[in-house]
Formats: C-alpha cells, structure tokens, sequence
C-alpha cells in the first residue's frame, strides 16, 4: 500500500468518534481512504456520514501532517497494517468490523500461524496458574500462537509461559502500543518484542491511554485474531467473558477448563461447559477438537512423572529417597533445558518438555 494511503488511514483513525465501521463504510463508498480524505464537506455528507463528523474530518485534514506522522511512527518501529496488506491477520477479516488500521510493534508476521486466545481472571487460585501453565506451554511447542491480553492474573502466566516454551505470542493492548498496560507488565512487553513472531498489538492510535471504555474493544480482537478462545479459570462475573462473548458473535470455538464445583473461580468456566463450550484438560483436547496434531501430555522420564502434578522438593526427596543437594541439583539442570517449572517457594513441575 501506498504511503499517502497510510497516511490518509491515520488521518482517519485519528478522528473520535468515526470507527472502524464508518471508515469501513466510508472507503466502500469513495475507494480509498486518500479519497475519503479529500472529499468535499458536501460529498461527505451525502455519503451519509453526519454533518458533526463531516466537519470533523474537513478540520483534521487541515491541522493533521499524515505523511510526517507516518514517518514518525515507522521510526519508532510501529508497524502499521490495514485490512488489504498481505500481513494483516486473515483471521481478523471475518469479523464483522475489522480494525481499519492495526498497529503493531514486534514480528508484522506474527498473525500467519495456528493461534488460541488464552484469557481468564486477574487473581488465579494456584490450580488456573497451574493448568494455564501447562496448557499454554505444550500449545506453545506445538507452535501454535498464544493470543491473550497482557493483562494481570491468566494473560500474564499465558504470555510467560508461551515464553518459557519458546514459541510466539500476541499481547492485545487496551491502549497504544507505545504505552503498556499495565505499566507492570512492561518487562514481560519487553520479553514478547524479543521473541521472534511475536508483537503487541493494539486498533488505537499510539498514545492513547487504557481506559474502561476501550476493553471490550480490544477483547473483540483477542478472540478475533484466534481459531478459538479457552477460559482456563474464571468467576462468572470475569472480564473474560466478554472475550467470550466477543468470540461467540465471531463464530469461534470456545473452550473452557473445568474445576471444582465448589471453587468461585471455577464458575464461569463450569457455567460456559454447561452452556456448550468444549470442556478441556490439557492441550490434546485443544488439538483434537480443532483438528491439530495432538501435544505430548505424559513424559516417559521417570523423574519427570513425580513432577506431572507440581510437589514440594521435600517431597521430591522423600519419594526418591535422594539428598536434598542432589535432587536439587538435578531440578536445576532439568530447568534450564526446559523440561520442568520451578513455582516458587520450593514447587517444582513438569513443564511439558521430556
């Protein structure tokens, strides 16, 4: 795509107020965005776009440098991506409105490959943090891309551990990608530009700021940009069930874990399997329903085994009957190479690798 055409896309995501449906609705009409940009303030208006966004527009192309803004972000290494370019994710063409203009920081091929959106609460008992760890990290081996939101709690593990197993990941930002959100999060945001074919992502313009308005937006393109969307852990009031409505609407599978009948964060998953949802356990559910290759789920390790359910080293040397330094030296290096998780304070477990 031309230069001038970007710069006429920006000019136009740039206006409150006008929206991926509009702008959709605008180029449709007059066949380019440059063209929407040059318009008379009558051809737009006969366009059926209203008399205040008409002015709108006619006022932002006059005091708005495309060209120079343009320059600006490709120097900051912003990728722009509108919906006719061979990188932009053909998943996202079949939603019903498809950002005009994505912006993307990181691989502007990260959308080409095999992908699950992984989403579900901000506070996971230590059963979510477990199944979404191994969950994510045998998916992630099987490279297919891990989708989530870089937000607290399940998106953060699902990242991280897409990470661990060194695959690809897409965070979908509810603000610009030059400003991360959570700001806690931006050394994990730092670790997903490094990864090959991985990148943040995000339909508003650069600079703009999270806010609550903007997540069910972005929630719509977290399911969008994936073949399914899996709940690993939610209450029933979650953020995440918007995602899974988001993903219903878009005609995408949606997965959930179940869990106990007397745990509240379990609620939301267990009330999604009652409505229909595919209820899955490890990643050969995820692969068998949607039709990939199924993911190792048992190690043939002995020692790997012990660790299929995470145990306290206490545990590891009792059961090995082996010294503390021993079995702690032999974690050690099993860790590097990747073939288990150390959980902190003392708990290790299988990390999908043997």
């Amino acid at each position: 795509m031309m230069h001038a055409e970007y710069a006429a896309l920006l000019t136009l995501v740039s206006i409150d107020g006008l929206g991926p449906h509009r702008i959709q609705r605008l180029i449709s009409t007059f066949g380019t965005a440059q063209a929407v940009v040059e318009a008379s303030y009558h051809a737009l208006c006969q366009s059926g776009l209203s008399v205040h966004l008409s002015s709108e527009l006619i006022k932002q192309r006059q005091r708005f440098d495309g060209p120079t803004e343009y320059q600006r972000l490709h120097e900051q290494g912003i990728h722009l991506l509108a919906p006719h370019d061979a990188d932009y994710p053909p998943l996202l063409k079949h939603i019903v409105t498809p950002p005009a203009l994505l912006f993307v920081r990181g691989s502007r091929s990260a959308f080409m490959h095999a992908s699950i959106a992984v989403v579900g609460t901000r506070h996971p008992t230590s059963y979510g943090h477990d199944v979404t760890r191994r969950i994510v990290h045998d998916l992630a081996q099987r490279n297919i891309t891990i989708v989530s939101g870089l937000a607290l709690g399940i998106d953060t593990i699902a990242h991280h551990s897409a990470l661990h197993a060194h695959g690809a990941t897409i965070a979908v930002l509810p603000s610009g990608v030059d400003l991360v959100y959570p700001a806690s999060n931006r050394a994990l945001a730092e670790r997903i530009l490094a990864q090959p074919q991985s990148a943040l992502v995000s339909e508003f313009y650069p600079g703009t700021r999270a806010s609550a308005p903007l997540f069910p937006a972005r929630n719509r393109l977290i399911s969008g940009l994936a073949h399914a969307t899996i709940v690993t852990e939610a209450g029933e009031r979650s953020g995440a069930m918007i995602t899974v409505k988001a993903a219903l609407d878009q005609g995408r599978d949606v997965m959930a874990v179940p869990g106990s009948v007397f745990a509240p964060k379990s609620a939301g998953c267990l009330a999604l399997i009652h409505q229909g949802a595919t209820p899955v356990r490890h990643a050969d559910d995820v692969c068998s329903a949607l039709g990939y290759a199924p993911a190792a789920t048992h190690p043939d390790d002995p020692f790997l085994q012990l660790l299929v359910t995470a145990r306290h080293v206490d545990d590891i040397c009792r059961i090995t009957q082996r010294q503390s330094a021993d079995v702690l030296g032999e974690l050690l290096m099993r860790e590097l190479r990747g073939e288990i998780l150390d959980q902190g304070n003392g708990f290790y477990v299988w990390g999908g690798a043997s």
